[in-house]
């Protein structure tokens, strides 16, 4: 490996792109500007093939040929475009969406990269600084796997949907709060628009899940059960609030819900399932020797089909130490979500109740002052925008606190 592997290593981009033409130009500005000379942009604009036949997705069609017109123009940029839009070439059934395109982005990726280049994800409605791409070249060491970049979305002036994305956003950070609280080995935050890996971590984790939304999540949850993950980052990426349908969950879906005050997939969750989580973290040593009864266990018997989980982990590990890593193995990222939705589900509080009761946790005395507001009675679709930005301010502050403690101590007993 040569010294320039190393501290000048290439940066292969990947940027899945569907139906983004009011969007990518911008990006492409971004990608243009950046301090960081050494990078390769490859860019796979993608669509079901059948849209070609059906007349209410021909404006979708068509916006891909633009930009793939628009991407083949490029020439001051070192750029591949990979057409999977045009017809006979866009995507056959089973081919699920942005989760089949990053792949076929990261195949591409690891057939032209060093062990020690990186792989960015990017998506194409997000925006950067110039020194964006230094500072993950900055940030992740060879001591980790990957990186996740902090993020903040920016607004669009218009209240509905400020209130709907500042609402979905305190959510988001929320949750992973509690996760960094009880260190969970788990908390992150996925967005496919803020994720590097060294190519040698995703050559060694394979494809992601080939899904039409959530592939981000399972491709962190692969990279952190082999190692470590960094987080923190004085450089935010900018991703956009806009309504979108093009993939079933996320900010552009949350964001068409939140306009119409439907909530029901992204609650504020209570902090009590946290805390069993956090106190079944706690006995992992004890069930090394025994079972003995945790929180999660109706839980487990649910998800499972039993309550001793812990068994045949124990069979398999020869150590304390081997054991938690296999336990938090068993119950990763999906399960800790599980757990926390199936808790919710039977101890059922308003989303303003729960809000409350998360505050109180997090917040201190000059932070509760601050937002007073949030202890009274009130309804999110009430809320002025300069409120929710208040405390999606603050929450965002204590994420970055997490995030450079973690980065500066890693919690490497979990």
């Amino acid at each position: 490996m040569s010294k320039s592997e190393t501290t000048n290593p290439k940066i292969i981009v990947t940027l899945p792109v569907m139906d983004e033409l009011g969007y990518i130009e911008k990006c492409i500005d971004c990608i243009r500007q950046q301090t960081y000379r050494n990078f390769y942009l490859i860019v796979c604009v993608n669509q079901p093939n059948h849209w070609w036949s059906e007349p209410a997705k021909k404006h979708v069609c068509d916006n891909n040929l633009k930009t793939i017109t628009y991407l083949e123009n490029i020439s001051d940029l070192p750029i591949e475009v990979i057409d999977r839009s045009s017809p006979g070439k866009g995507f056959l059934s089973g081919e699920k969406g942005v989760g089949h395109a990053r792949n076929l982005l990261f195949e591409r990726a690891l057939n032209i990269s060093n062990d020690n280049d990186l792989v960015m994800c990017l998506d194409a409605d997000t925006v950067f600084e110039p020194a964006y791409f230094q500072s993950v070249v900055d940030v992740l060491k060879p001591d980790a796997l990957a990186h996740v970049n902090p993020y903040y979305h920016n607004l669009s002036g218009k209240e509905e949907a400020d209130r709907a994305v500042l609402r979905y956003e305190i959510y988001m950070r929320l949750y992973v709060l509690n996760l960094w609280r009880i260190e969970s080995p788990y908390a992150f935050t996925p967005l496919g628009s803020a994720i590097t890996m060294f190519a040698k971590s995703l050559n060694a984790v394979g494809k992601v899940a080939p899904k039409p939304a959530g592939e981000d999540f399972y491709l962190l949850q692969k990279l952190r059960k082999h190692g470590r993950i960094v987080q923190y980052n004085d450089h935010f990426v900018y991703p956009s609030p806009r309504i979108s349908k093009r993939v079933p969950f996320g900010t552009g879906p949350a964001v068409a819900d939140g306009i119409k005050h439907k909530w029901e997939r992204y609650p504020i969750y209570p902090v009590e399932p946290f805390d069993m989580i956090n106190e079944t973290y706690k006995l992992f040593p004890v069930l090394f020797e025994k079972d003995v009864p945790t929180p999660m266990d109706e839980f487990f018997e649910k998800v499972f089909g039993t309550r001793k989980i812990f068994k045949q982990l124990r069979s398999n590990c020869t150590t304390v130490e081997n054991f938690i890593k296999a336990c938090h193995i068993k119950i990763d990222g999906l399960r800790i979500m599980q757990f926390v939705k199936y808790y919710h589900k039977l101890n059922y509080l308003p989303d303003e109740e729960n809000l409350a009761g998360n505050l109180l946790l997090f917040m201190n005395n000059e932070e509760k002052v601050k937002t007073k507001y949030f202890f009274s009675p009130f309804k999110f679709e009430n809320i002025s925008i300069p409120l929710l930005q208040n405390l999606r301010n603050i929450l965002t502050s204590k994420e970055q606190n997490f995030r450079k403690k973690d980065f500066y101590e890693p919690q490497m007993s979990r």
